[in-house]
C-alpha cells in the first residue's frame, strides 16, 4: 500500500467523521429546540419522555432514499426540472377524477396524453387478500356498502367505474383492476404512481411485502403513501430502496389541537423531527389550509418534500407554483394556469 492510497483512506475517514459530526450536531440542535419549547411551557414530565424518545430514535432510524432517486421518479418521462416544466407541478388525484372516471386506466391514459406523468391512486385490500385500485366512495356510488375489505375481487370486477362518473358516457366501460394489473400497465407507460393505502392491517402489510418482492417495478415506479408511520417503518426496514410518504390529516380537526398553539407546534415538531427521520420518508402530503412558507421550510430542513392537497382553482395553483414553489394534488388538470392562458 503506497502513501497515496493511505492518504486517500485517511481523507475518506476524515470526510465520514465530518458527516457524522454534522448529523450529530443537527440532532442535538433539534432536541435542544424541543427542550426549550417544552421547558418554557413548564411541563418537565413531557420533556423527560421526549428526551428518551429522541435518544431511542437514533438507534432505530432508517436511512432515507437519496433525494435524487425521488426526483428521478418525478421526472421519469424525461421532463425538465421545475419551475421550467409546468407539467411537473400537479399530481393528478385519482388520475384527475373530475376529468375522467376515478382511479381508472382511462384516467391514467388521459393524463399521459396531456403530458402529466405523476398521479395519485387509491389502494385497498379485498376480503380474498388482493390489492385493488379503487376508492371506497366509488363503491358507495355502486351501492356497495362498507369498506373494500368486505368485498371479494370477483364482486368488485363487476363494478363499471365509468358509468358512475358524470361524464361516463364519453368513456368505454372500465372495471376495478388489481395492483398487479397496474404494474403491468406501468411497464408500458412512463408514469409515476403515488399509491395511497388507507388499510394498514397486517393482511395489507403482508400483501404489500409480497407485491414488492415479486415485482421490482414496484420500487421503481411507485411511491407508497399512508397515514401510518408504523406501516412505513416495517416496509422500509425490509425494502430500504422503497420510497414512501406520509399523509397528514388536518390537525385542526382534532379537538385537542384546537385548544393550544403550543400543542399544535409540539405535535408538528414531533412528526418532523422524530417520526419523519426515523421512518425515512421522502414526501409528506399537507392540507392547503395548514400550509405556509414556514411549514414548507421546516419539512425541507429535515429532507422531506412537502406536497399540498387538494388544489383546484387556477389562482391557487399559480400561487403554489410561483410563491410556494411546491407540488400540489389536484382533482382536475383542466384548470392548470398555463392551459387556461393558452385558451
Amino acid at each position: 500500500m503506497n502513501i497515496f492510497t493511505i492518504f486517500w483512506l485517511l481523507l475518506k475517514m476524515f470526510y465520514q467523521l465530518l458527516c457524522s459530526s454534522f448529523s450529530l450536531l443537527t440532532f442535538i440542535f433539534n432536541v435542544f429546540w424541543l427542550t426549550c419549547n417544552l421547558a418554557s411551557a413548564g411541563i418537565p414530565w413531557v420533556l423527560v419522555c421526549l428526551l428518551i424518545v429522541c435518544v431511542a430514535s437514533k438507534f432505530v432510524k432508517l436511512k432515507s432514499p437519496d433525494d435524487k432517486q425521488f426526483l428521478r421518479l418525478l421526472t421519469i418521462a424525461g421532463q425538465g426540472l421545475y419551475p421550467e416544466d409546468l407539467s411537473f407541478w400537479p399530481i393528478a388525484h385519482r388520475g384527475a377524477g373530475y376529468d375522467a372516471p376515478e382511479n381508472s386506466k382511462a384516467a391514467l391514459k388521459k393524463c399521459i396524453t396531456r403530458g402529466y406523468r405523476n398521479v395519485l391512486l387509491d389502494g385497498g385490500l379485498t376480503s380474498c387478500g388482493e390489492i385493488v385500485i379503487v376508492n371506497r366512495l366509488t363503491l358507495e356510488k355502486a351501492n356497495l356498502s362498507g369498506s373494500i375489505a368486505l368485498h371479494t375481487l370477483e364482486s368488485l370486477k363487476k363494478v363499471n367505474i365509468a358509468e358512475l362518473h358524470p361524464m361516463g358516457k364519453h368513456f368505454e366501460p372500465e372495471y376495478v383492476y388489481t395492483l398487479k394489473e397496474l404494474l403491468d400497465f406501468l411497464e408500458e407507460q412512463r408514469l409515476t404512481v403515488f399509491l395511497l393505502i388507507s388499510d394498514n392491517s397486517s393482511l395489507m402489510l403482508q400483501s404489500l411485502k409480497k407485491s414488492i418482492k415479486e415485482n421490482p417495478l414496484f420500487t421503481q415506479r411507485i411511491v407508497l403513501i399512508t397515514k401510518s408511520p408504523i406501516t412505513i417503518y416495517q416496509l422500509r426496514k425490509l425494502f430500504p430502496e422503497l420510497i414512501c410518504g406520509l399523509w397528514t390529516e388536518k390537525s385542526l380537526s382534532l379537538a385537542l389541537l384546537k385548544t393550544s398553539t403550543l400543542i399544535t407546534s409540539i405535535y408538528g415538531a414531533f412528526f418532523r423531527n422524530i417520526i419523519a427521520p426515523v421512518i425515512g420518508i421522502s414526501v409528506v402530503f399537507v392540507s392547503k389550509e395548514e400550509f405556509n412558507l414556514h411549514i414548507a421550510e421546516l419539512w425541507r430542513n429535515v429532507g422531506v418534500r412537502p406536497i399540498v392537497y387538494n388544489v383546484n382553482s387556477p389562482n391557487e395553483k399559480r400561487y403554489f407554483q410561483k410563491t410556494m414553489k411546491t407540488q400540489y394534488l389536484t382533482d382536475s388538470l383542466r384548470s392548470e394556469p398555463h392551459l387556461l392562458m393558452k385558451a
